[in-house]
């Protein structure tokens, strides 16, 4: 049996080799159960084949041990190696091979600028292709065939998992591949997807969405999409309208984690179980409440300034806005956090939750404030929120997501966009190291390879975990002690 494909591609093609078709007539004076025998031995033959070549493939370990040891990342009993050799050969892996690339370099190869000016190059010389939007429609036709073609994990991999279930919202406008990729790595069957479609994107990628979440009975397009422009306030209500359907369709999930199609998780579901559960209740949403930042470049310009919709771009009017409602004050953060199922039930219902989701419509880029605003009691004790973190929010550890801003100290490896870095293969050994749950942004067409080594880096902690140190997040100055 020989089979092709592309690694994290649908590009399959299979030449399969039958020994049970008929025979040339020539053969025919052979006795029927003689053909029968033959037949039969070829059959077991190929069969103890396949299954030699699964475990061969998905269970042999080598440990190869660049710069820095993989040890400290994968329990030395564990005997799948996803790193050294894929699963499937790409024309493009094999290409690599040859010049001895592989993600385990690329992820503990930190400083050696030999491997990644290598890699650089056969990226650019070979550039792969990538699955159409319009082909999804054909390609989730056969859900079955779909889901394991592209290897979903349709069972729980720990009686931890099981029993803790996570809710997700997807925003996403584009690339339905990429996107695809994204739920793959994280799904499980005892999570929830929401996934929002900006009304705004093409009707192909609407339809290929719904055919792709038919194939799930837990993953579902949200039930209002909303036109999603930069800074407009529909940003925000995308979101809050998944929260809304993942309330009133399921009472399992526990915390709700909201991310950017362009977002790959940098820990495994059975960490992320692990980390929630000691967060407790706890909400991890990202707070700035310095005066310099708020009055002179966010507060007058974005905050109290009324701005409205125009042509697909939020512009002032050169009106104010009235004072926040219920003397709430402001906090800014970032559109994407970790929040309790309490919170979520909270902001849906509660009076000055909803009045400040009115306020917020003719502001700017509301997303950036009204989550964080909620969050922080030291600024607005009178909320009761929650999940909430009293203390100031300035200077506490954010671990939904992480991004590299223009200006930082980190460099971008990959490429900028809108000042923020779309990771490449150089910005790998720094992003396996944070705490973070989630990175912000990647993109297949920029260093492809850095995606890819990215699933391969989740699946192989996935089905081979290692021992998970947690001190780092028990000490977390916002999680909820348990008594």
């Amino acid at each position: 049996m020989l089979v092709e494909g592309k690694v994290g591609h649908s590009n399959w093609s299979a030449t399969i080799t039958n020994p049970c078709v008929p025979l040339p007539p020539d053969t025919k004076k052979l006795p029927v159960c003689r053909r029968r025998r033959q037949c039969s031995w070829l059959v077991m033959t190929l069969l103890f084949a396949d299954v030699f070549l699964y475990l061969r493939y998905s269970f042999t370990f080598y440990t190869y041990l660049g710069k820095m040891s993989p040890m400290d990342l994968f329990p030395v009993t564990c005997t799948a190696d996803l790193l050294s050799k894929p699963r499937l050969v790409s024309e493009q892996k094999r290409t690599r091979n040859v010049k001895h690339i592989t993600c385990q370099q690329i992820l503990f190869g930190s400083g050696n600028e030999t491997v990644y000016q290598v890699a650089r190059e056969i990226m650019s010389a070979h550039p792969v292709t990538y699955i159409d939007d319009e082909q999804f429609v054909k390609l989730t036709s056969n859900c079955f065939d779909f889901r394991r073609r592209r290897g979903y994990h349709l069972s729980p991999l720990d009686q931890e998992e099981a029993q803790f279930s996570i809710a997700y919202n997807i925003i996403m406008h584009k690339h339905i591949e990429q996107v695809e990729r994204l739920l793959r790595a994280i799904y499980r069957p005892q999570n929830v997807y929401c996934i929002h479609v900006d009304l705004n994107s093409p009707a192909e990628v609407h339809a290929g969405m719904a055919s792709l979440a038919r194939c799930f009975p837990n993953v579902f397009i949200a039930s209002k999409l909303e036109y999603v422009i930069y800074g407009v306030f529909f940003r925000l209500q995308a979101d809050i309208n998944c929260m809304s359907d993942h309330v009133k369709q399921d009472d399992r999930w526990r915390y709700l984690i909201n991310v950017a199609g362009e977002a790959f998780p940098l820990r495994t579901n059975a960490e992320i179980v692990k980390i929630l559960k000691i967060y407790n209740g706890a909400n991890d949403i990202e707070g700035i409440y310095g005066e310099n930042i708020l009055r002179s470049r966010y507060c007058c310009i974005m905050f109290e300034m009324e701005f409205k919709e125009v042509h697909s771009s939020n512009i002032p009017t050169g009106h104010k806005n009235p004072r926040l409602p219920h003397h709430i004050d402001f906090v800014r953060g970032s559109a994407y956090g970790i929040f309790s199922r309490a919170f979520v039930e909270f902001l849906l219902t509660d009076t000055k939750a909803k009045d400040l989701l009115q306020w917020s419509r003719k502001t700017y880029s509301p997303d950036a404030f009204y989550w964080s605003t909620l969050h922080h009691t030291y600024r607005n004790p009178h909320l009761h929120t929650p999940g909430a973190y009293s203390g100031i929010p300035d200077g506490k550890p954010w671990l939904a997501s992480y991004t590299t801003w223009k200006g930082h100290k980190n460099k971008c490896f990959g490429k900028w966009v809108r000042g923020v870095c779309v990771f490449g293969i150089g910005d790998l050994p720094m992003l396996i190291k944070r705490k973070s749950l989630f990175a912000n942004k990647f993109m297949l067409h920029v260093q492809h390879l850095a995606y890819e080594c990215m699933e391969a880096f989740i699946e192989q902690r996935s089905i081979c975990p290692p021992p998970f140190n947690d001190t780092y997040y028990r000490n977390l100055p916002f999680i909820i002690k348990q008594n």
